[in-house]
């Protein structure tokens, strides 16, 4: 995942510019990782995508995170800080028997798999929190050992088995921030979507690299390939040199 090459990255921002977010994450992570199939990065499992998105976050842009949020209390906006490594400190949780668990119903065993891209891009569409969940058990069931009916309807313990034994498999599927408004005292839990948070950062930092490449094209005559060779301290040197 070393030496991502400005151009490189450049050219994954512009590809995923008309894309939903999910698609966005995908296509940061195969410029990060260019020895792995699409289809190997469109199955991991949320949270196992988010900890390759945590560590590639953390190569372009630090370790540090900072976001902000609005109180739903008294709408105060406050800004929280982390560090990548409170998220992903901890074993990866890569191994391939994690993504297979049972959740037990009157005597039987359904088995199922952790959710992954495809299955949330699947589910994306659906207005219904009910029917979200059931056609994701649906999804996740595996019916090579336990047959289903071709539209299951599962009951509320095993939709709340399933929630529980993503928590605990997958932690970072759903990573959730504690914040304490100092304007009201009210405490509440903020979801973080580091896809969305990245994705951000990567926009901003592309517009400042194309404003650079911009004005040293202009001053210089140089091609945008040979601009983005250079590397970030000497472009800005040369940007610092056209106002002395």
């Amino acid at each position: 995942m070393s030496g991502i090459g400005s151009a490189d990255l450049l050219n994954a921002w512009e590809q995923g510019l008309n894309q939903p977010p999910l698609q966005r994450a995908l296509i940061l992570l195969a410029v990060a990782h260019p020895g792995q199939t699409p289809e190997a990065l469109m199955q991991l499992s949320i949270g196992q995508r988010d900890r390759l998105l945590l560590r590639l976050r953390e190569q372009l842009f630090g370790s540090r995170l900072q976001n902000t949020a609005q109180c739903p209390q008294c709408d105060e906006r406050l800004e929280w800080v982390s560090q990548t490594s409170d998220f992903t400190a901890g074993p990866d949780g890569d191994d391939s028997a994690t993504n297979r668990f049972a959740v037990h119903h009157a005597d039987t065993a359904l088995h199922f798999r952790l959710p992954n891209s495809l299955d949330m891009a699947a589910i994306a569409t659906a207005d219904d929190p009910e029917h979200i969940l059931q056609n994701l058990l649906t999804r996740c069931l595996l019916e090579d050992d336990t047959p289903a009916a071709e539209s299951p309807h599962f009951p509320q313990d095993v939709v709340d088995a399933f929630s529980e034994q993503i928590e605990q498999l997958d932690p970072l599927a759903d990573i959730r921030i504690q914040l304490d408004c100092p304007a009201c005292r009210h405490q509440w839990e903020a979801q973080f979507d580091i896809p969305r948070f990245l994705w951000a950062e990567l926009h901003d930092w592309a517009q400042g690299l194309l404003q650079s490449v911009y004005r040293l094209a202009t001053a210089y005559g140089w091609s945008e390939r040979d601009i983005l060779a250079l590397s970030p301290l000497r472009r800005q040197l040369y940007l610092g040199m056209l106002n002395p």
